[in-house]
Parts: structure tokens; sequence; C-alpha cells
């Protein structure tokens, strides 16, 4: 049967027998190459994935180390105690010492009022515990009357970082505004108020 074959063909035959190795070796070579290049894209991925979540525990660490000193009574101390509207109060206060001042009881109103009622007070609700920090909801009992400079402030104190010419006190918490609405009130050349309402949620690390 063979004799039958032209011997070109017989040669062309014998040459692609003979190649058959030589092609499964470059298919498997790759096909090889192929998965050692998936291997490493799953590598180059877990890899990454390592180098977030490494940075996300410095930066934890981090958080952790800065609020660890931080003062359980901040808020009491230096949110509750603010003064707001001082420039009004002052003009007040001079109009109610002036011995010509004729009596008016809406100014004398309005002074008491800026003096023993303005002021944040919050109302704390229910401390959230986890392992490494508790949580808790501060939220204003009332609204308060500010301008932009009480404004500052209080940001100042929050954020824990200074704003114009506010500094923040020493060991703050770490306090993050969950609501801040402020709507004017009025609108004046001296005097700009607005009425302000905040919640924030105070997390302490343990």
């Amino acid at each position: 049967m063979l004799e039958n074959i032209p011997r070109k063909r017989l040669l062309l035959y014998a040459m692609l027998v003979g190649l058959l190795p030589l092609i499964f070796a470059i298919t498997q070579f790759y096909s090889q190459l192929s998965h050692l290049d998936r291997l490493e894209t799953h590598i180059q991925l877990v890899q990454e994935k390592a180098l977030i979540r490494e940075k996300k525990q410095a930066v934890n660490m981090a958080v952790i180390d800065h609020y660890k000193e931080a003062d359980h009574f901040y808020i009491d101390k230096y949110l509750e105690t603010l003064t707001f509207l001082e420039p009004e109060i002052e003009s007040l206060q001079k109009l109610v010492n002036n011995k010509n001042f004729s009596f008016d009881d809406s100014i004398k109103k309005r002074l008491d009022y800026l003096i023993n009622e303005n002021d944040l007070s919050f109302s704390e609700g229910v401390v959230q515990s986890y392992p490494s920090f508790q949580e808790t909801t501060e939220t204003l009992v009332h609204p308060v009357e500010v301008n932009v400079d009480d404004i500052q402030e209080i940001l100042t104190r929050i954020e824990g970082h200074s704003i114009g010419p506010y500094a923040p006190p020493a060991n703050p918490p770490q306090l993050l505004i969950l609501d801040f609405k402020i709507d004017r009130k009025s609108l004046s050349e001296k005097n700009e108020i607005y009425n302000l309402n905040l919640k924030l949620l105070k997390r302490e690390y343990l």
C-alpha cells in the first residue's frame, strides 16, 4: 500500500508525524505559560489586598493612638461651656448698665436668654460597645443662636484642628458630625445670626 503513495507525499507525512511531539510540546508550553500568567495575576491581587489591609490596620492603629488620651468629659468642658453672640451680649449689657437707659423688658429678656439659655446642651444616647471602642450619639437638646465666629469655634472643637483664629483644646475624643443644620435668622450690617442644630457621634477607644 505504501508503494502506491508517491515518495514526496511519504516524506511530507513523515515530517508531519515528526512535528507532532514538537507541536504538543509548544501547546503544553503556552498552556503552562497562560496558567502562570493567571497565577501571577492572582498573586498580585492577593498582595494588593494584603497591602490595602495593612494600610487600613496602620491607619486604625494611628487613629487609636491619636485618641487614646481623649478626655471623657470633653463635651461637658469644651462644648457645653461655650458662650455665643458675645458682641450682642456686650452691647445689651452696656444698655442695661447705662444710667440713662429706660427700662425695656424685651432687652433684659434677650440678654437673659443669651447668657443663660443659648448654650449647647447635648442629650446622650445609648452607648454602643465594640471590641476596641464604644460609640455614643450626642444630640443637641435645642437649637442655639450663633454667628459665623461661633460656628468656626464650634467646628474647631469638634474636628480637633484650627479654623480661623481658633485652636482646639487638648485631648479631644473622635467626634463625627451626623447632622449639622444652620438657618439664617437675621441679617444686619453688624450682626448675622443663625439657628444651629447639631448631632454628633462620639467614639472613644478602649
